[in-house]
């Protein structure tokens, strides 16, 4: 059985007043995921640029055929 663990981080983003997701954070800058009118945006922020809110973690398992 092979387990690993995935988090996703919630931040809000204050320029644009919207919140959003991460999934790795970056040293110097990240990879945000929003929505704006059912349209999704990937957009990559200086971490100074939004906040975490939250994290949230889970864990997989895949078993081995």
């Amino acid at each position: 059985m092979i387990e690993y663990r995935e988090t996703i981080y919630v931040v809000y983003i204050p320029s644009e007043k919207i919140h959003g997701t991460a999934k790795e954070i970056g040293l110097y800058g990240t990879v945000v995921t929003y929505r704006i009118d059912d349209v999704e945006y990937e957009e990559l922020f200086d971490n100074d640029d939004f906040i975490i809110l939250d994290e949230i973690n889970f864990m997989h398992f895949e078993e081995n055929d």
